[in-house]
């Protein structure tokens, strides 16, 4: 009988050590994604969504599943991997066609929808960072908030470009403000390291 108590607790030690090392909170840093986060704001992210991670690690065991398109994920950018993680949604699956003009995303040719907001009804201390436009992306799966302009600059047209096998195409949500694959290039299925939950306190 103690013998098996003493199991029972040792299981459930490691299934804690197990949890509270992949269920982790990060600061974001930079309004690249306003206005779904914000600068100071503190965000859960699954490490084990897409890979089983030795706790407080990033080392991977082995594959659970694939990211999907519309997923915030925690990532490195290969051409800034300074041992930073970014926070950057999925746009693009391997295989698809990306394109973006004046802001706007074109998936297999596919236009994204974008129903335009008031940004002044945003409860944000960071408004005049946003664009001159606040539109819920919908299409293909989307269904979150971006902010861009429609005049053209750098940044406002890019591709076509195909994903290549076993990589992604990433943007921020502040679409003229995001340093993402537009300038870094895709993100290798390697360099992905999980997925956003749900944001415990936000930098109002």
């Amino acid at each position: 009988m103690f013998r098996r108590n003493y199991i029972g607790y040792i299981f459930l030690f490691f299934l804690l050590v197990f949890f509270i090392g992949n269920f982790r909170t990060y600061m974001v840093m930079g309004n690249s994604d306003l206005p779904t986060f914000s600068e100071g704001d503190k965000v859960i992210i699954n490490r084990s969504a897409y890979d089983l991670t030795f706790p407080f690690s990033s080392a991977k065991i082995f594959s659970c599943g694939n990211p999907d398109r519309g997923d915030m994920i925690l990532c490195y950018l290969k051409k800034k991997n300074n041992g930073d993680f970014w926070l950057k949604r999925i746009i693009g699956l391997p295989g698809d066609t990306i394109r973006i003009r004046r802001n706007k995303v074109f998936i297999n040719n596919q236009a994204m929808k974008y129903e335009v907001i008031v940004k002044e009804n945003l409860s944000n201390s960071f408004k005049s960072e946003l664009g001159d436009i606040v539109a819920f992306e919908t299409g293909m799966g989307f269904n979150h908030l971006v902010t861009f302009t429609e005049s053209r600059n750098i940044i406002s047209d890019f591709g076509p470009v195909v994903v290549s096998d076993n990589h992604f195409f990433v943007l921020g949500d502040n679409r003229g403000n995001s340093l993402d694959s537009r300038f870094l290039g895709l993100v290798p299925r390697n360099n992905i390291f999980g997925k956003y939950l749900f944001t415990i306190y936000k930098n109002e």
